[in-house]
This record gives C-alpha cells, sequence and structure tokens, in this order.
C-alpha cells in the first residue's frame, strides 16, 4: 500500500469517526479534511472546489430551493383538515400520513419531507386526540423510506449516479431506484406502521387531551405564588425537577434537605407538560410576567436542523426579543439544565414556546428558519400555489424521459419559478441548510481522491479475498451490510461519497457491473431507523416527542431488517 493510499483511508476514517461524535460542527470536519487532503497532494490543488459545481451538488440545492416554494404554497393545508374528517383509527391515520410523507420524499430531500408534515400531524394529533409518540417516528421513517425510490430521493442517489456517470460516461435514469426502492420502501411502511403499535405500549395506547404531553419535558421558570399549598413545602417533596431556585434575586443552594420553598421564589424546573399545566391551572405555581398558562395562547415552533440558533443560549436570541416576543419555555433534549431558563443552550428539535404578536413570530421564523408546529400562524395568501406544483412535475418529466439532467431540469424550474416571482432567489439561497452543503461539497473531491490513489481497488480487492467472486448476490449484500452499518453513525452523504468507489472497485475486481453495487450502497446510506443521530429527521422528531435514544433501535430493527431483505431480492431481481 502506497503513502496516498494509506494516508486517504486513514484520513476518512478520522473523519468519519468525527463525524460520529459530533462534538464538531460536520462543515468544520469536512473542510478540514478537505484541506489536509489538498497538503498531503491527495487532492489535487485546482480540483479542492469541483464539488461545488458537481451535479450532484447542484441538484440539490436547486430541489431545496424548490421545495421552499412548495412548502410555502400552503397546499397541504387542507390536508390537515381533511385527514380527521375520514374517521378513521389511529393505524388507518398513521398509514395514510406515512403514505403521503414517502410519495413527498420521492419527489424532494427527506428532512424538506419531514418539515411539510409536521404541522399537518400535529394537527391531526390534536383535532383526533392521538398521541404524537406513535406517528412522529414512523413518519420520520417513512420520508426516509420515500427518499429510495428515485435520484433525487436523497443525496446519497445523486452521489452514486454520478460517480456512475464519471466511471461509464452515464448515469442513473431518474426512476432507476424505483425498481428497489418501491418494493423496499412499501415492505418497509407495512412494519413501521404495524410494529410501532408494538413498541410504544402499553401506556402509549391511551388517548391523551394534549398529544405528547406525557412524554415531554418541559423546561420553564415558574413562581411560588402567595398562598400556593407549595409555600413552605420541603424542596425534595417537591413534584417536579428543579434545577434553580432563585429568592429575591439571589441564587439559593436548594440541594440541602433543610430548604424550603417560599412564597416568591423563582424555580426553573422540569416537568411533564400536562402534569405542569395543572399546577398552573390550580394556582399553586404560576408563571412569570404574566405569561399565559402553556399550551394556552401560546405558539410552539421546532428548532430545525438548518436553524440559525442552533447551539444559541435562549438569552441571545435577539431575533425573538427585538421583535417583543417572550420565551416562556422550552422542550429540551439537552442534559445540562442550570442557572436559569436563559441559560438554555438549544439544539435540533428542541420546542420552543412563544408569545407574541403573529406578524413578529412569523418574521421571526423566517429569520431563525425554525417551523411553527401549533396553532398554525395565517399564511399570506400565495396567487396560484398549484403554477410551482406543474413547474416542478414539468421539471421531473424532463428528466425522468431523458430530456434533461436532473441539474439542468431542475434549474430550468428555479429560474421559471424565479421569473413568474414565486422564488426570492437571494432569501432562498441565504434559507438553505448551508452546513450540509459544504459539507457534502467539501466530501466529493475526497471521495474522488478514494478512487484516484487506489485506495479503492486495494479494499475491494481484500474484501474479494474473503468474499466468493463468482456469488454476486452475495458481494452485492456484503457492499449492502457496510452500507446499513456505517449510516446509523455517519450521514448518508459521507457514506455514499466513501463507499461509492469501494463498490466500483468490487464490481470490477469481480468483473460485474458497478450500477447494482451503486445501487446497494445509496439504498443501504438510506436504511438509517437505528440511531437519533445518523439522519437529522430522526433528531428532530427525537425532541418533538421525547423519544429515548433505544426507542429507535426497538422500533427500527424489524424495518431494517424487513428493507435490507427486500432490498437484496430485488437487487438480485433486477439487477444482477
Amino acid at each position: 500500500m502506497t503513502f496516498d493510499q494509506a494516508a486517504i483511508l486513514i484520513l476518512l476514517v478520522g473523519m468519519l469517526a468525527a463525524f460520529a461524535i459530533d462534538r464538531i460542527r460536520m462543515e468544520i470536519v469536512a473542510l478540514g479534511g478537505l484541506a489536509i487532503g489538498v497538503f498531503l497532494g491527495l487532492v489535487p490543488a485546482e480540483g479542492a472546489f469541483h464539488g461545488f459545481a458537481s451535479p450532484a451538488f447542484l441538484t440539490v440545492v436547486e430541489v431545496l430551493l424548490i421545495a421552499q416554494v412548495l412548502g410555502h404554497s400552503g397546499l397541504l393545508d387542507r390536508l390537515a383538515a381533511r385527514i380527521p374528517a375520514t374517521g378513521m383509527g389511529e393505524t388507518g391515520i398513521v398509514a395514510i400520513l406515512c403514505l403521503i410523507t414517502a410519495f413527498i420524499s420521492v419527489f424532494m430531500n427527506n428532512i424538506g419531507a419531514l418539515a411539510l408534515m409536521l404541522p399537518v400531524i400535529y394537527s391531526v394529533c390534536r383535532v383526533s386526540g392521538f398521541d404524537q409518540r406513535r406517528m412522529l417516528m414512523p413518519v420520520s421513517f417513512a420520508a426516509l423510506l420515500g427518499g429510495l425510490c428515485s435520484i433525487i430521493g436523497t443525496p446519497a442517489n445523486l452521489i452514486v449516479s454520478q460517480q456512475l456517470a464519471s466511471r461509464t460516461g452515464h448515469g442513473f435514469a431518474f426512476f432507476d431506484f424505483a425498481y428497489v426502492g418501491v418494493p423496499a420502501a412499501l415492505a418497509g411502511l407495512a412494519v413501521l406502521v404495524l410494529w410501532t403499535r408494538r413498541v410504544f405500549t402499553p401506556e402509549d395506547r391511551r388517548r391523551v387531551p394534549l398529544p405528547g404531553h406525557s412524554f415531554r419535558r418541559i423546561v420553564t421558570e415558574v413562581l411560588v405564588p402567595k398562598g400556593s399549598e407549595l409555600d413552605g413545602a420541603a424542596v425534595d417533596r417537591f413534584p417536579a425537577t428543579i434545577h434553580a431556585m432563585h429568592r429575591d434575586g439571589r441564587h439559593i443552594m436548594f440541594q440541602r434537605p433543610a430548604t424550603s420553598i417560599a412564597a416568591g421564589d423563582v424555580l426553573l424546573i422540569e416537568s411533564d407538560l400536562s402534569k405542569l399545566e395543572t399546577w398552573l391551572s390550580e394556582r399553586k405555581l404560576v408563571l412569570p410576567h404574566g405569561s399565559p398558562a402553556i399550551g394556552g395562547g401560546l405558539v410552539e415552533a421546532v428548532v430545525m436542523p438548518e436553524s440559525t440558533i442552533v447551539g444559541s443560549r435562549v438569552q441571545t436570541l435577539e431575533t425573538f426579543f427585538s421583535r417583543g416576543i417572550q420565551i416562556v419555555a422550552v422542550a429540551a433534549q439537552t442534559p445540562r439544565i442550570e442557572g436559569s431558563l436563559a441559560d438554555l443552550q438549544l439544539s435540533i428539535g428542541d420546542v420552543l414556546f412563544l408569545k407574541g404578536e403573529e406578524e413578529a413570530l412569523r418574521e421571526a421564523f423566517d429569520e431563525a428558519e425554525m417551523l411553527p408546529l401549533w396553532p398554525r400562524l395565517a399564511k399570506p395568501s400565495v396567487e396560484k400555489p398549484w403554477l410551482p406544483v406543474i413547474a416542478f412535475v414539468a421539471g421531473i418529466a424532463l428528466t425522468a424521459f431523458g430530456y434533461a439532467s436532473p441539474e439542468l431540469a431542475f434549474g430550468l424550474v428555479v429560474l421559471f419559478l424565479a421569473a413568474v416571482g414565486a422564488l426570492n432567489l437571494r432569501r432562498a439561497l441565504a434559507d438553505l441548510d448551508w452546513p450540509i452543503l459544504i459539507m457534502l461539497a467539501a466530501m466529493i473531491p475526497l471521495g474522488a481522491a478514494v478512487e484516484s490513489t487506489g485506495a479503492a481497488a486495494i479494499m475491494a480487492g481484500n474484501l474479494i479475498s474473503i468474499l466468493p467472486a463468482d456469488n454476486p448476490l452475495l458481494l452485492v449484500g456484503a457492499i449492502l451490510a457496510l452500507a446499513v452499518a456505517v449510516t446509523p453513525f455517519v450521514n448518508n452523504a459521507s457514506t455514499a461519497i466513501v463507499l461509492g468507489p469501494v463498490a466500483i472497485g468490487l464490481a470490477d475486481a469481480a468483473g460485474l457491473p458497478p450500477e447494482p453495487f451503486l445501487i446497494a450502497v445509496a439504498l443501504g446510506a438510506s436504511i438509517d431507523f437505528l440511531t437519533p443521530i445518523g439522519h437529522h429527521n430522526n433528531t428532530v422528531v427525537m425532541g418533538l416527542a421525547g423519544y429515548r435514544f433505544t426507542d429507535f433501535f426497538k422500533a427500527g430493527w424489524p424495518v431494517t431488517l424487513v428493507v435490507f431483505l427486500i432490498a437484496l431480492c430485488a437487487l438480485w431481481l433486477f439487477w444482477i
């Protein structure tokens, strides 16, 4: 093994470990790795930024821009009102929501499909009285399953298509992934709809007035009023977790056994929302600053992966304070809670309870790139809401029938939407999830270096030496299993970039066409149902519903197993 081959493998393993640990921002890891690659001569200096001009990168940007327009069109608003009116039971409604989400995800990125559906899910749960824990995880998984079916369903599909084009001169057609993706997705949808009912039992089967409140942990500041039965109560008898206590503006060391609560104390507490609502309604506690009761008169909004406030503390959110918006409470995932509500650090999936004028809230959500969940804010009227859909369908038709490449077809759609005033390019570009896009662009040259240095051929040779070269199904299954094993800890785009060249090398070593191997990489990189950290969809719903880390494995392992087996059978039937 040469120095270049060893160096690129060590560099990529280190980067994948850094992605999995998630202590350093993903774009910093990717750019740092790219800089090291250029310094070591693994990536030509003139090709360091070729990733920003790659067809895969351009297509992802274009689809994200189009998704913004579709999200603002309000086409799904009527859906939220019609689903509860069907009178179907919980299983039927979950199935409908999953099918709709999977269908949307065929034509846009996974997180975009989930973002479109989250307000619909909240509305359905509020009206029907269902617990959102039994709906959010299936819908998140459904978005990932839908992405298996088309070339633009997930960045991994675009990446392997570009890798195929670099090797053979032609990429995958728009629906080439559907031969494997559709049967795998349908099987996965059936399993997750039925299996999640068994996972979240028996407590989850009951209906609750406010969905999810028995599970979501709310962090807020409360005041003990005069006359409250909690006045004089011992701290260790308080029916919620106290993280801080302030009396007359001073911090009190409440951990001492003899400490008691007094009227006028301000407590930073963490509690189930339903219990907190009860204490507030009974005047055992009140919210400071004259805030309304939580759940009444407040707007709930979730911190999305692209939100500019990820990692910020509540006290620094001038986007809200400058508009007179009050942050009343936070449904937080962070285990470190101390000081005051203002000191709380926000992460993806946290839900903020906000009080403010509707127009100010709408502006703040746009600036912070947050998604309002409940109540649904009135949207400005959109003229010709079907126009973006028609333009998007036309773009899909152009690339599906081979008249234009995806980056050209969807580039024309973006140009059309901007020309008719449906898309403000300056604002839309600012709203993109640039950390993920920068990571993608920086990783593409490193993925090319895996092949150009010969490291992919070395890895493929090692694999072929331990696997029977005369069994194509076993070889494809091995690369599929490798991708499935990596993707719970590393984002799917990075998995495809690293494993794609290895898959091509394995196909060459076995004397087989590369298509089934690359499809196996793309599918395996998207079968991400075992952890909440492998894909942002899972991270978001973990915060929304208060799932535990292990909940994803319990709900996801049968889906992963079934999708793996069906995908392997479909690969054998259609591609091998």
